[in-house]
């Protein structure tokens, strides 16, 4: 074969054009991340009992899961929480387990959270198996409140949705996630003698909200051709709406003071749920987190390059605040 490279020139030539493109074509499609996929040899098992206490979830739930999960001999730990309303179950697996065999193992845990399933009360949700990712994020970029005043999170939440779309548009990415955004609500303050003056209490107050709150159809049109749903038009969508909502007084003697809009009644503020379910800080600043993984045959460095000019364009979009 040498001979007949050293004699074929032309032959020589196409042959080191090929090697050299094979090469550059291989180099240029192999995958490269920042840090290798481990398997998950960690779960979490969720279940939900809505409306009981702490104590009848541990028993009618709890402690049924456990027994049939220590039938697994490759489970190595599980440690349970129960609360009222939810069961939460961590299992750790053997460190002698095979990669190979992980799966197979998450397989026969499942079967037993099947089985048990026709055990645990009627109203309690089907067990739900959560592997624990063990992967590490390509990018994680945040968005931080810089004003010297409390931050407002539904601003840094919009941003963060907008970026979340902007990266997940790009070719590569798996998965994108937003973290250190509280939940938001609105909050309906009330004053106790104020109300008792007009014969009403909180209870009274919170019904006629959720009553002026429609959000089911009020009847049916039906037609030849098609049938049309009827709505009341007054769902409560903005502070305003809520405002406005008129509150029948118990006590009011004329016919045109038995309604007062809640606004007179209540301070009415929008913000998040206190404690805040998560937080998040970069900087020292409060913040909304964006964090991405990348497709596992992608070459992360050209995915990262095409990341920050996003990132560059987004940048230069945002308010003043942010």
């Amino acid at each position: 074969m040498v001979q007949i490279l050293y004699k074929n020139f032309r032959l020589l030539i196409l042959t080191i054009f090929l090697i050299v493109i094979w090469g550059i074509t291989s180099y240029q499609s192999l995958p490269r991340l920042e840090d290798p996929e481990l398997v998950s040899r960690a779960a979490l098992v969720k279940t939900f009992y809505p409306g009981a206490t702490a104590e009848r979830v541990e028993a009618l739930i709890t402690e049924k899961i456990e027994n049939k999960i220590a039938e697994i001999e490759e489970i190595k730990t599980y440690e349970s929480t129960s609360r009222a309303g939810a069961s939460i179950i961590s299992i750790d697996l053997l460190d002698r387990m095979k990669s190979t065999e992980v799966d197979g193992v998450w397989s026969r845990v499942r079967d037993r959270l099947r089985e048990v399933k026709s055990e645990l009360p009627p109203e309690a949700t089907e067990p739900d198996l959560e592997e624990v990712e063990v992967r590490a994020y390509a990018l994680i970029a945040a968005l931080t409140w810089e004003q010297d005043n409390s931050p407002n999170y539904a601003i840094l939440q919009r941003q963060a949705k907008l970026l979340q779309d902007e990266l997940r548009n790009l070719n590569g990415t798996e998965k994108v996630e937003i973290f250190g955004a509280p939940n938001e609500e609105i909050s309906v303050t009330v004053n106790a003698p104020d109300l008792a003056a007009l014969g009403l209490t909180a209870t009274d107050v919170s019904q006629q909200i959720q009553q002026s709150d429609s959000k089911s159809a009020a009847g049916q049109l039906r037609g030849n051709n098609n049938d049309l749903l009827i709505e009341v038009k007054g769902e409560v969508d903005s502070l305003k709406r809520l405002r406005q909502i008129p509150i029948r007084c118990n006590t009011c003697g004329s016919s045109d003071a038995q309604f007062q809009p809640l606004g007179d009644l209540a301070k009415i503020e929008k913000g998040i749920v206190e404690p805040p379910n998560e937080l998040a800080f970069a900087g020292g600043h409060p913040a909304v987190t964006v964090a991405v993984f990348v497709e596992s045959q992608k070459r992360i460095d050209i995915w990262t390059k095409q990341a920050h000019k996003k990132l560059e364009k987004f940048r230069q979009q945002l308010p003043q605040n942010c």
